[in-house]
């Protein structure tokens, strides 16, 4: 009795010691939720991402700092659950994306595969987090990294939660502005439309 129970015991603390089953929840099919903020400060502007969710309409909304020039808005054969992106003279960039499946923890893997390579491609810094503080009060992943990527340098930071991902890159010589996508992160909200 002793022999056979002992291999049940082994496997369950191995599983547990490997965080079987504690990993980040990912979902195609985000619930609604409410901004942590409900007023747009000044430099910034409130902004629609509109989406679909299981062929219903949602919208995301959110406060984008002015200086950010919308580049697309809405649902594509490669983001049907919507997505919308800016970007700014000097490159910098963020966009929104509805409906992501995939967890922030596999594409910190993939990053750590290229993670002092040198060269093009080369990537540094990588910081993974979760369970994190996200938006709308959710809990969810922050991957942060520097890349150098067709000859520019840029910083990255990509927050998630509920199916929802948020993208913000600027080039690495200038400031990275990390208040800014924290003022987004706390305007951002999911409703039906």
């Amino acid at each position: 009795m002793h022999f056979r129970a002992a291999p049940l015991i082994v496997l369950i603390a191995v599983t547990s010691a490997c965080g079987a089953g504690s990993g980040p929840v990912t979902t195609d099919a985000p619930t609604p939720f409410s901004a942590s903020s409900t007023s747009t400060p000044e430099g910034f502007t409130a902004a629609e991402c509109p989406g679909a969710i299981g062929g219903k309409r949602v919208i995301l909304r959110l406060d984008v700092p002015k200086e950010f020039e919308p580049e697309s808005i809405g649902p594509t054969d490669q983001t049907p659950g919507g997505q919308c992106t800016w970007r700014t003279p000097e490159e910098r960039f963020f966009s929104v994306r509805v409906g992501e499946k995939e967890s922030l923890a596999d594409m910190n893997d993939e990053l750590k595969e290229f993670e002092d390579s040198g060269g093009d491609d080369d990537v540094k810094d990588v910081t993974y987090d979760a369970p994190t503080d996200t938006f709308g009060g959710l809990e969810g992943e922050r991957l942060s990294w520097w890349s150098y990527s067709d000859g520019t340098p840029f910083d990255c930071v990509q927050v998630q939660a509920n199916g929802i991902r948020v993208f913000w890159q600027n080039p690495d010589d200038i400031d990275q502005r990390l208040d800014d996508l924290d003022v987004v992160l706390d305007s951002i909200e999911l409703i039906r439309s």
